[in-house]
Protein backbone atom coordinates (compact mmCIF):
# COMPACT_ATOMS: atom_id res chain seq x y z
CA UNK A 1 0.00 0.00 0.00
CA UNK A 2 2.84 2.41 0.77
CA UNK A 3 4.29 2.35 -2.77
CA UNK A 4 0.79 2.97 -4.19
CA UNK A 5 0.32 5.96 -1.92
CA UNK A 6 3.68 7.30 -3.06
CA UNK A 7 2.79 6.87 -6.73
CA UNK A 8 -0.57 8.60 -6.27
CA UNK A 9 1.07 11.46 -4.41
CA UNK A 10 3.61 12.03 -7.18
CA UNK A 11 0.92 11.83 -9.85
CA UNK A 12 -1.15 14.46 -8.07
CA UNK A 13 1.69 16.95 -8.06
CA UNK A 14 2.63 16.31 -11.71
CA UNK A 15 -0.89 17.34 -12.73
CA UNK A 16 -0.69 20.51 -10.66
CA UNK A 17 0.17 23.90 -12.23
CA UNK A 18 3.76 24.87 -11.31
CA UNK A 19 2.64 27.95 -9.37
CA UNK A 20 0.71 25.78 -6.90
CA UNK A 21 3.13 22.90 -6.69
CA UNK A 22 5.21 23.99 -3.70
CA UNK A 23 2.10 24.83 -1.66
CA UNK A 24 0.53 21.46 -2.44
CA UNK A 25 3.78 19.67 -1.63
CA UNK A 26 3.50 21.09 1.88
CA UNK A 27 -0.17 20.15 2.31
CA UNK A 28 -0.60 17.59 5.15
CA UNK A 29 -3.23 15.63 3.21
CA UNK A 30 -0.88 15.14 0.25
CA UNK A 31 1.96 14.13 2.55
CA UNK A 32 -0.27 11.51 4.15
CA UNK A 33 -1.31 10.26 0.71
CA UNK A 34 2.35 9.79 -0.20
CA UNK A 35 2.93 7.77 2.96
CA UNK A 36 5.32 10.33 4.45
CA UNK A 37 5.89 10.67 8.19
CA UNK A 38 6.42 14.29 9.33
CA UNK A 39 9.48 15.03 11.46
CA UNK A 40 10.23 18.02 13.69
CA UNK A 41 13.82 18.98 12.72
CA UNK A 42 14.22 20.76 16.06
CA UNK A 43 13.55 17.55 17.98
CA UNK A 44 16.81 15.76 17.23
CA UNK A 45 16.72 12.03 17.84
CA UNK A 46 19.88 9.86 17.78
CA UNK A 47 17.72 6.93 16.69
CA UNK A 48 16.27 8.89 13.78
CA UNK A 49 19.74 10.10 12.83
CA UNK A 50 21.02 6.54 12.66
CA UNK A 51 18.01 5.50 10.57
CA UNK A 52 18.66 8.32 8.13
CA UNK A 53 22.30 7.26 7.74
CA UNK A 54 21.54 3.55 7.36
CA UNK A 55 19.69 4.19 4.10
CA UNK A 56 22.81 5.65 2.48
CA UNK A 57 25.43 3.59 4.29
CA UNK A 58 24.09 0.48 2.57
CA UNK A 59 23.45 2.21 -0.78
CA UNK A 60 24.85 0.73 -3.96
CA UNK A 61 25.93 2.57 -7.14
CA UNK A 62 22.63 2.02 -8.95
CA UNK A 63 19.84 4.16 -10.42
CA UNK A 64 17.82 3.61 -7.26
CA UNK A 65 19.81 6.58 -5.94
CA UNK A 66 18.06 8.84 -8.48
CA UNK A 67 14.40 7.75 -8.63
CA UNK A 68 15.22 4.62 -10.63
CA UNK A 69 16.37 6.68 -13.62
CA UNK A 70 19.90 7.06 -15.00
CA UNK A 71 20.23 10.78 -14.38
CA UNK A 72 22.62 13.06 -16.25
CA UNK A 73 24.99 15.26 -14.28
CA UNK A 74 25.39 17.79 -17.10
CA UNK A 75 22.74 20.31 -15.91
CA UNK A 76 24.46 20.57 -12.52
CA UNK A 77 27.96 20.87 -14.00
CA UNK A 78 26.73 23.58 -16.35
CA UNK A 79 25.55 25.55 -13.32
CA UNK A 80 28.78 24.80 -11.45
CA UNK A 81 30.76 26.36 -14.29
CA UNK A 82 28.55 29.47 -14.15
CA UNK A 83 29.14 30.07 -10.46
CA UNK A 84 32.71 28.87 -9.84
CA UNK A 85 36.07 29.49 -11.45
CA UNK A 86 37.39 26.17 -12.72
CA UNK A 87 41.07 26.02 -13.68
CA UNK A 88 43.92 23.53 -13.96
CA UNK A 89 44.70 24.33 -10.31
CA UNK A 90 41.19 23.70 -8.96
CA UNK A 91 40.90 21.15 -6.17
CA UNK A 92 37.43 19.61 -6.34
CA UNK A 93 35.39 18.00 -3.58
CA UNK A 94 32.13 16.14 -4.11
CA UNK A 95 29.92 15.14 -1.20
CA UNK A 96 27.79 12.11 -2.06
CA UNK A 97 29.07 11.13 -5.54
CA UNK A 98 26.69 8.13 -5.67
CA UNK A 99 27.25 6.32 -8.97
CA UNK A 100 29.42 9.11 -10.39
CA UNK A 101 27.03 11.14 -12.53
CA UNK A 102 28.54 14.58 -11.70
CA UNK A 103 32.12 13.45 -12.14
CA UNK A 104 31.25 11.71 -15.41
CA UNK A 105 29.66 14.89 -16.74
CA UNK A 106 32.60 17.00 -15.57
CA UNK A 107 35.06 14.78 -17.41
CA UNK A 108 32.88 14.52 -20.51
CA UNK A 109 32.74 18.32 -20.70
CA UNK A 110 36.52 18.51 -20.43
CA UNK A 111 36.45 20.85 -17.43
CA UNK A 112 39.91 21.49 -15.90
CA UNK A 113 40.95 20.43 -12.39
CA UNK A 114 44.05 19.52 -10.39
CA UNK A 115 42.47 16.97 -8.06
CA UNK A 116 39.09 15.52 -7.17
CA UNK A 117 37.99 13.91 -3.89
CA UNK A 118 34.64 12.16 -3.61
CA UNK A 119 33.29 11.55 -0.10
CA UNK A 120 30.52 8.98 0.25
CA UNK A 121 28.92 7.20 3.19
CA UNK A 122 28.62 3.93 1.25
CA UNK A 123 31.65 1.68 0.97
CA UNK A 124 29.93 0.01 -2.00
CA UNK A 125 29.88 3.32 -3.87
CA UNK A 126 33.48 4.12 -2.95
CA UNK A 127 34.71 0.74 -4.15
CA UNK A 128 32.77 0.98 -7.43
CA UNK A 129 33.87 4.54 -8.15
CA UNK A 130 37.53 3.85 -7.35
CA UNK A 131 37.49 1.11 -9.98
CA UNK A 132 35.51 3.15 -12.50
CA UNK A 133 37.73 6.25 -12.36
CA UNK A 134 41.41 5.18 -12.29
CA UNK A 135 42.69 8.70 -13.06
CA UNK A 136 45.51 9.42 -10.52
CA UNK A 137 44.03 12.87 -9.87
CA UNK A 138 40.81 11.27 -8.62
CA UNK A 139 40.28 9.66 -5.21
CA UNK A 140 37.35 8.54 -3.06
CA UNK A 141 36.87 8.42 0.69
CA UNK A 142 34.30 6.58 2.77
CA UNK A 143 32.91 8.58 5.66
CA UNK A 144 30.29 10.93 7.05
CA UNK A 145 30.30 14.47 5.70
CA UNK A 146 29.79 15.94 9.16
CA UNK A 147 32.86 14.37 10.72
CA UNK A 148 35.24 13.02 8.06
CA UNK A 149 38.69 14.53 7.57
CA UNK A 150 38.36 16.49 4.33
CA UNK A 151 41.43 17.54 2.35
CA UNK A 152 41.82 21.18 1.25
CA UNK A 153 39.63 22.10 -1.72
CA UNK A 154 38.61 25.11 -3.80
CA UNK A 155 35.23 24.05 -5.18
CA UNK A 156 32.80 21.64 -3.56
CA UNK A 157 29.73 20.25 -5.28
CA UNK A 158 26.86 18.13 -4.04
CA UNK A 159 23.64 17.20 -5.78
CA UNK A 160 20.54 15.50 -4.39
CA UNK A 161 22.39 14.82 -1.14
CA UNK A 162 22.13 17.75 1.30
CA UNK A 163 18.34 17.29 1.58
CA UNK A 164 18.93 13.90 3.23
CA UNK A 165 21.17 15.08 6.08
CA UNK A 166 19.45 14.76 9.46
CA UNK A 167 18.36 17.05 10.98
CA UNK A 168 19.89 19.63 8.58
CA UNK A 169 22.97 19.96 6.37
CA UNK A 170 24.66 22.30 8.88
CA UNK A 171 27.19 19.80 10.25
CA UNK A 172 28.27 18.69 6.78
CA UNK A 173 28.70 22.26 5.60
CA UNK A 174 30.54 23.38 8.71
CA UNK A 175 32.94 20.45 8.53
CA UNK A 176 33.71 20.98 4.85
CA UNK A 177 34.01 24.77 5.27
CA UNK A 178 37.04 24.25 7.50
CA UNK A 179 38.93 22.91 4.44
CA UNK A 180 37.71 25.51 1.94
CA UNK A 181 40.43 27.52 0.25
CA UNK A 182 40.44 31.31 -0.12
CA UNK A 183 37.87 32.47 -2.63
CA UNK A 184 36.41 28.96 -2.83
CA UNK A 185 32.82 27.93 -3.43
CA UNK A 186 30.48 25.28 -2.06
CA UNK A 187 27.63 24.61 -4.49
CA UNK A 188 24.74 22.27 -3.68
CA UNK A 189 21.05 21.82 -4.43
CA UNK A 190 18.00 21.43 -2.21
CA UNK A 191 14.27 20.82 -2.35
CA UNK A 192 12.26 23.98 -1.71
CA UNK A 193 9.47 24.05 0.84
CA UNK A 194 8.86 23.65 4.56
CA UNK A 195 8.56 19.87 4.84
CA UNK A 196 10.67 17.49 6.93
CA UNK A 197 9.72 13.83 6.82
CA UNK A 198 10.72 10.20 6.50
CA UNK A 199 9.51 8.46 3.35
CA UNK A 200 7.26 5.41 3.56
CA UNK A 201 10.35 3.19 4.03
CA UNK A 202 10.91 4.95 7.40
CA UNK A 203 14.60 5.33 6.51
CA UNK A 204 14.82 7.93 3.73
CA UNK A 205 14.84 11.33 5.42
CA UNK A 206 14.00 14.44 3.39
CA UNK A 207 14.32 18.05 4.51
CA UNK A 208 13.01 20.85 2.30
CA UNK A 209 14.25 24.41 2.76
CA UNK A 210 13.25 27.97 2.01
CA UNK A 211 15.97 30.53 1.13
CA UNK A 212 15.88 32.42 4.48
CA UNK A 213 16.42 29.15 6.36
CA UNK A 214 19.31 28.28 4.05
CA UNK A 215 20.96 31.64 4.70
CA UNK A 216 20.77 31.11 8.48
CA UNK A 217 22.30 27.63 8.31
CA UNK A 218 25.06 28.73 5.94
CA UNK A 219 25.90 31.64 8.25
CA UNK A 220 26.15 29.32 11.28
CA UNK A 221 28.59 27.20 9.25
CA UNK A 222 30.83 30.26 8.88
CA UNK A 223 29.96 31.00 5.25
CA UNK A 224 27.48 33.20 3.40
CA UNK A 225 25.13 32.64 0.51
CA UNK A 226 26.60 34.29 -2.59
CA UNK A 227 23.76 33.36 -4.93
CA UNK A 228 20.56 31.37 -5.31
CA UNK A 229 19.75 29.74 -8.63
CA UNK A 230 17.87 26.69 -9.90
CA UNK A 231 19.02 23.51 -11.64
CA UNK A 232 16.68 21.30 -13.66
CA UNK A 233 17.68 17.65 -13.42
CA UNK A 234 14.73 16.55 -15.55
CA UNK A 235 10.96 17.03 -15.94
CA UNK A 236 9.51 18.11 -12.58
CA UNK A 237 12.98 17.76 -11.04
CA UNK A 238 13.95 21.40 -10.53
CA UNK A 239 15.96 22.12 -7.41
CA UNK A 240 17.12 25.21 -5.54
CA UNK A 241 20.83 25.76 -6.20
CA UNK A 242 22.88 27.34 -3.41
CA UNK A 243 26.25 29.00 -3.96
CA UNK A 244 28.13 29.60 -0.71
CA UNK A 245 31.52 31.07 0.13
CA UNK A 246 33.30 33.30 2.61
Amino acid sequence: MAPLRSILGRAATRLTPPGLRFRLHDAPALQALAGRKPVDPNDVSPEAQERSRSRWRSARPEVGLTWGVQLSGHPFIDKLAEHAELTDATRLLEIGPGYGRLLSAYLEQGRPFASYTGLDLSEHNVRHLSERFPDPRISFLQGEAGSATIPPFDVAMSSLTFKHFYPTFEAALKNSASSLGDGGRVIFDLLEGKRTYFEHDDATYVHCYEPPDVEEIVARAGLRVLAFDHVEHGPNRTRLLVVAGR
